[in-house]
């Protein structure tokens, strides 16, 4: 199982959080990732200044924004995935 946790705090709120959180439902379902994949909301990451704060299985993505979301996210779940099966 892998664990997706995106910042709802107000910063990165402000950056496009809130807008994430869909595009990842949308991957996840287009993926058939369901059964694989959890989405958690989680509070500051202290990742302001390096794009919306993304864990995934604990490990932080930086550099993650609305303009590359869908192919990092993409790419990193997929990675993540590969390691837990």
């Amino acid at each position: 199982m892998v664990t997706v946790e995106i910042c709802i705090g107000s910063a990165c709120y402000v950056h496009g959080s809130n807008q994430l959180i869909p595009l990842l439902q949308t991957l996840i379902h287009q993926e058939h990732w369901q059964d694989r994949v959890t989405l958690k909301g989680a509070f500051c990451m202290q990742a302001c200044t390096r794009g919306i704060g993304v864990r995934i299985n604990g490990r932080m993505i930086e550099g993650v924004g609305l303009h590359n979301a869908k192919s990092v996210l993409f790419s990193e779940i997929k990675k993540e995935l590969e390691t837990v099966d």
